[in-house]
């Protein structure tokens, strides 16, 4: 009876808090999100409230802001957007921006998407500005607290960048401050392959670590327990305003504040208790932060290790009679018990958005996790004695100290990285169903056969699930190389991909976008990378190369090449040539550079351009954007955004399949000359 009341609260604040928030859902939806989509597809001049610092992705500078006038319409509005340009505004938050702009909506599909992502942050268009030139920046007359938090963080990650080497700040900067920006490419991706990028983020397992480390200092000094918590409860509240106040920071530091709480008042809290209550407060304040997958990701992890550490441990250390072995023995095995429970726990989480099954992250968590704890430890006493001018030269010996457990834990990830990238990979339309039936599932076991051992068939059944998804993954997707073609408007890759690796012919448009098509696919490391030299494909390429590992790349000789990528090989070629690529694969450049003829056995694949310039002939398969174009082929792929420009009599004779239509298409490519069309 003791153990059904413990646990029912938990239950019931978990329930209360779906239902209310689903009832401020639809209240927000209705009178926040709906109102603003009748601009989308327009362009303005606005005024705007910069909220956040840049950052910069995908070649662009992002900012949050809230708009409150629309210029053309004379109308004062309040809703905010993610604004976007090439170049960086010279604005710091609280400054007033007046700019035209084009606003747009977010990708939406089934689950969670570029749109729901972007409502978890109570962003609800994009605004796309159209000139740098017509900027007009306005300065503050007062700043809130957002402003000095991060002036404060801007402050410290200045110094942790002069004091240490590029690699040890911006770990440190990561995990402390929550800026990510310094971080390089191959790090973020090395940490990323290596199943650890949780490490980087600021989670329950770094508030919970700073909060035990203040609270042991101030009780070492002999304070009373009582104040002791009060005072890192202040110290947890001014750790999450530095640090940002993203959702997984105040979800976590609410769980640690209601700890603490307890400790206050004199009572014990129950943790199952204290995550449904940080769930509560979290989705009743914003019912979009549903969305947000650093968020999802947290919260599993953290109801894993609740729920299923205490089972694993009594399973390892239940039999051991003698107490100090018992001890001896759950502390031996509680890292890597964590671990297991965090990614069991992540596991619907992880496949349903990334596809992928790290197993990589628990061999990751067992090495670096006390590693971690003790970066988390020394490095806020660094950065909090940096932070006090007096106290500035004191910090210098754990600095050092920080500095060499990050290079350890550097050194770790990246051998990890590179000798055991085991992952298993699910893709497909077939994905969210498999782990929905998986956790229908399990539910139903758990209900079945609550309160006592569940059978081994529950077990066996699960993984039949996952890996006869992966195995039909690689035994029948990557039996032959796939031609993808992803064409969304604003962003269009042609890739011939085979296993996990991926030639790109053409990008064009969002990087961000052409990136979420390859990784959809399987991709995972680019073998040869091309563009040509229009603006828009270089910026597009620049994202590739920023999120994938990169063998080649392919560029005229006319296009600039960007030395930051240094681990890449750069070739360039003159226009008319032609080039062996992987898997015997021929492609010849036309004299123009606006066409791409792609010779795979006794296929002939061509990709043009609009503005083309072609002779009558034809081909196997032709990927053009221009109706009327001159060439044929018994099967064309036709990227365009206005059907009016589509005429029967420009049309040849043949299979047509508009992009419109099918944003993605795979075709399995046979050495024969034959292929098999797959709707993505």
């Amino acid at each position: 009876m003791t153990k059904i009341s413990r646990r029912a609260p938990a239950a019931l604040l978990v329930l209360i808090s779906l239902s209310v928030s689903f009832g401020v859902y639809s209240v927000l939806s209705w009178f926040t999100v709906l109102p603003p989509q009748r601009y989308a597809g327009n362009q303005y001049q606005i005024q705007a409230e910069i909220l956040s610092e840049g950052e910069k992705r995908y070649g662009n500078h992002y900012y949050t802001a809230r708009v409150f006038r629309i210029e053309d319409t004379a109308q004062d509005v309040d809703f905010r957007v993610r604004l976007s340009h090439t170049e960086a505004l010279n604005a710091d938050i609280d400054d007033t921006v007046q700019c035209t702009v084009r606003f747009y909506t977010f990708e939406d599909a089934f689950g969670l998407s570029s749109r729901t992502a972007q409502l978890a942050e109570n962003k609800v268009l994009g605004a796309y500005i159209s000139g740098y030139d017509s900027i007009a920046v306005q300065p503050a007359e007062k700043h809130s607290l957002r402003f000095y938090c991060s002036a404060v963080r801007r402050f410290l990650d200045a110094r942790l960048q002069a004091a240490l080497p590029p690699d040890e700040a911006s770990i440190l900067s990561a995990m402390l401050l929550g800026l990510r920006i310094d971080l390089s490419d191959t790090l973020r991706r090395d940490y990323m392959s290596a199943g650890a990028s949780h490490i980087l983020v600021i989670s329950g397992m770094h508030m919970a670590i700073i909060s035990n480390f203040v609270l042991s200092a101030f009780l070492f000094l002999r304070m009373r327990r009582r104040m002791a918590a009060g005072i890192t409860i202040v110290f947890i509240l001014v750790f999450m305003a530095i640090s940002g106040f993203s959702v997984s920071v105040v979800r976590s530091g609410i769980m640690q504040i209601l700890l603490l709480l307890g400790i206050l008042i004199g009572r014990t809290t129950d943790a199952l208790n204290s995550l449904a209550i940080a769930l509560l407060v979290l989705m009743i304040s914003n019912p979009f932060c549903t969305a947000d997958v650093s968020l999802l990701l947290s919260f599993s992890a953290t109801l894993g290790i609740l729920v299923l550490s205490p089972r694993m441990i009594q399973f390892l250390t239940g039999r051991i009679r003698d107490l100090s072995r018992r001890k001896m023995m759950v502390r031996l095995c509680l890292p890597l018990v964590s671990a297991v429970s965090a990614v069991l726990g992540s596991l619907p989480v992880q496949l349903f958005v990334f596809g992928t099954l790290n197993f990589s992250s628990i061999l990751s968590s067992l090495l670096v996790l006390y590693i971690s704890a003790w970066i988390v430890r020394i490095g806020a006493l660094a950065v909090s004695l940096l932070g006090i001018p007096v106290l500035s030269g004191t910090a210098s010996p754990f600095l050092f100290a920080s500095g060499l457990l990050v290079r350890l834990q550097n050194g770790i990830i990246r051998w990890i990285a590179s000798k055991l990238p085991l992952q298993l990979e699910l893709s497909g339309s077939y994905l969210p169903g498999t782990v929905i039936l998986i956790v229908l599932f399990c539910l139903l076991a758990f209900w079945l056969y609550r309160g006592k051992q569940l059978p081994v068939i529950v077990y066996f059944l699960s993984a039949v699930l996952l890996f006869g998804g992966a195995f039909f993954q690689h035994t029948v997707l990557n039996a032959y190389p796939r031609l993808l073609t992803a064409d969304y408007g604003y962003a269009q890759c042609t890739a011939l991909i085979h296993g996990d690796r991926a030639v790109v012919l053409l990008c064009d448009g969002s990087g961000e976008k052409a990136a979420s098509a390859l990784r959809s696919s399987g991709v995972r490391e680019l073998s040869i990378l091309h563009y040509g030299e229009k603006e828009s494909e270089i910026r597009c390429a620049d994202v590739l190369l920023q999120e994938f590992p990169t063998g080649q790349v392919l560029l005229p000789e006319s296009v600039y090449w960007n030395s930051d990528h240094t681990d890449t090989l750069c070739s360039t070629y003159e226009y008319g040539c032609t080039l062996e690529l992987d898997h015997d694969i021929r492609a010849k450049i036309s004299a123009n550079g606006d066409r791409v003829d792609l010779f795979y056995g006794d296929l002939q694949i061509v990709a043009e351009q609009s503005g083309a310039v072609l002779l009558p002939e034809a081909a196997d398969i032709l990927i053009t954007n221009t109706a009327d174009t001159r060439l044929s082929a018994p099967l064309t792929v036709l990227q365009t955004e206005d059907t009016s420009d589509i005429l029967n009599e420009h049309l040849h004779t043949g299979e047509y399949i508009f992009t419109s239509d099918y944003p993605v298409l795979y075709l399995s490519l046979h050495p024969d000359g034959s292929y098999t069309i797959h709707e993505g």
